[in-house]
């Protein structure tokens, strides 16, 4: 149950507990229409890469008291083995998947249906048109619970489809409003009458005013409606394996003060979060030409006793994905990349021979 920093935040946070922490109940609540345009999205979870999600519902276990193993965080958890399934009745046209970032992405990366294996993608739907809506977003510091984080926001622009393949592998879904756009329209929102004024409806029902200096967070949230599905051959469940941000064209990366971060500078001039691993501390050992690739040295953060091993990590710097199980086997020391015939190569030390070798790095999206 939420603690909350104002009395009428605690009475929301009792609400909301009750609606949010039975198994099932926590995602049916992700959006609820406001007066005018205003829309609230209840969001949680916290990935690297994602600031918040939430989903318009979850399938559920067989056991009612025990916790979904298709929840959104799913489809944000890195691994392409779990997934989020909607657990609406049919198909799942018209559920949604909502997830919300504190800067906006060129584009999503996206791995489509229950793709652990072959046959658990055939057997269930998978999805072959989104309707892509963004909005931007405030909250009110204190309008939460521990676990839910509340976001009042205004749609920019019209919804817009975007097709996807029918495919395991990784694909890139270019947003339909570019980076450009997005910023403009939320600096036109951060500095509305409303924002300013805080005159949205969250504000008005914590009683506060500007003088108060309650903090405010912002996001870019996009709401992806299941608008077409391929049908499965078995279940009538719609799942997605994966979705993460891609940031586009990197012109150079760093590490941020904390060394557990590393931060991306976009050609269009814009700094981004990239990887992250709070356990590590990162250290950026080799950048390609093209600001593409980062090869990363991984040091603990909190050391135990006993011998402290380094861990060397290939990442794809636009999605913060992490290649090294794809480029290189145990035992290898990553030190450089190196380009032949339009290829790029990482350059190594095999441990066990003492060799310089090179192996190329896969496409971050195969069938590009």
């Amino acid at each position: 149950m939420g603690l909350m920093r104002s009395v009428k935040g605690l009475l929301l946070g009792l609400v909301s507990a009750v609606l949010l922490t039975q198994p099932g109940q926590f995602a049916s609540a992700v959006e609820e229409p406001l007066d005018g345009e205003w829309t609230r999205f209840s969001l949680s979870g916290r990935a690297y890469a994602v600031a918040e999600w939430g989903a318009s519902s979850v399938l559920e276990s067989d056991n009612f008291w025990e916790i979904s193993s298709y929840d959104p965080g799913k489809a944000f958890d890195g691994d392409p083995a779990t997934a989020w399934v909607e657990g609406a009745a049919g198909p799942g046209i018209g559920e949604t998947i909502v997830a919300a970032f504190v800067e906006y992405p060129e584009a999503l990366g996206f791995i489509n249906g229950f793709a652990r294996n072959q046959n658990l993608f055939q057997r269930n739907h998978r999805v072959k048109t989104l309707s892509v809506q963004l909005y931007v977003g405030v909250n009110a510091d204190g309008f939460a619970t521990e676990s839910v984080t509340y976001y009042d926001a205004v749609p920019v622009g019209p919804a817009e489809s975007v097709v996807l393949a029918d495919s395991r592998q990784a694909q890139r879904l270019v947003l339909p409003l570019d980076p450009a756009a997005a910023t403009e329209a939320m600096n036109r929102f951060r500095s509305s009458e409303a924002v300013a004024a805080l005159e949205f409806p969250q504000a008005e029902m914590m009683g506060i005013n500007p003088a108060m200096g309650v903090p405010l967070r912002f996001r870019y949230i996009l709401r992806l409606e299941i608008a077409e599905v391929y049908r499965g051959t078995t279940w009538e469940d719609t799942c997605i394996a994966e979705i993460w941000p891609d940031y586009g064209e990197i012109a150079t990366v760093d590490t941020d003060d904390n060394m557990r971060r590393l931060l991306l500078y976009t050609a269009d001039g814009r700094r981004v979060p990239g990887y992250a691993d709070f356990a590590y501390v990162l250290t950026l050992l080799a950048l390609s030409d093209n600001a593409e690739w980062a090869i990363v040295i991984k040091e603990p953060a909190y050391p135990g006793q006993g011998r402290v091993s380094s861990v060397y990590a290939v990442i794809h710097t636009p999605t913060g994905r992490d290649f090294s199980a794809a480029v290189f086997a145990a035992d290898v020391l990553p030190f450089d990349f190196a380009a032949d015939a339009g290829r790029l190569f990482v350059v190594y030390e095999d441990l066990s021979s003492g060799e310089v070798r090179r192996t190329p790095l896969p496409p971050a999206y195969p069938e590009d």
